[in-house]
């Protein structure tokens, strides 16, 4: 089995880890944020709660090691079109508020009625951010970005339509993607990128 060290005692084991993270996932998926705790994960994984107070010393721990594991920084190609990126963004942003924190973790996000995780989610939501952002700006000064936007107010649009459309209808309807990069395209490229 692999293992992986810390530097102290015994080598970890990674299916610990793993077994310690789906609980976690399942439960904030399932149940929201506050089902999330040292003992809720150790009943629900199995493990026992002095193997993962080893791993984690406390509920924020275990939430920042799990947001880090659901929203990876890794940014876009820098080369993809403008409309491909668009959709990259939106593409992610339904998949982080969907599937990976779920319904109930994206609404203690928005109400704040859960500060530690709430915390955990900005932090790794700002580093994630902060490239795409970077991105933004690159393609502002290339030309290919109008230099009349902000970056942070065309995420905020594209987090603001997502949410919008699933308060309205449940979920995204058919075609509903297309149609809001369709709609956005346009109105963030510059003039000499669209002729």
């Amino acid at each position: 089995m692999p293992h992986t060290t810390n530097g102290r005692g015994r080598p970890r084991l990674e299916s610990t880890d793993e077994r310690i993270f789906e609980a976690a996932h399942e439960l904030l998926r399932q149940k929201g944020p506050a089902a999330v705790n040292i003992d809720s994960v150790a009943h629900r994984s199995g493990v026992a709660r002095t193997t993962i107070y080893r791993r984690y010393r406390s509920r924020r721990e275990l939430l920042t090691a799990l947001m880090e594991r659901l929203v990876e920084p890794a940014p876009p190609a820098p080369d993809l079109p403008v409309r491909e990126k668009l959709r990259w963004v939106l593409d992610r942003i339904c998949d982080i508020l969907q599937n990976r924190l779920g319904p109930g973790a994206t609404a203690a996000v928005i109400t704040g009625s859960d500060p530690e995780f709430t915390t955990a989610v900005r932090a790794r939501l700002a580093t994630r951010l902060s490239s795409l952002i970077d991105l933004m700006n690159a393609d502002i000064e290339s030309g290919r970005l109008s230099p009349d936007i902000d970056p942070d107010t065309v995420l905020g649009i594209l987090v603001g339509a997502y949410l919008a459309e699933v308060l309205r209808f449940g979920s995204p309807r058919e075609g509903w993607t297309d149609r809001a990069i369709d709609f956005l395209t346009p109105a963030v490229t510059s003039h000499l990128s669209r002729s």
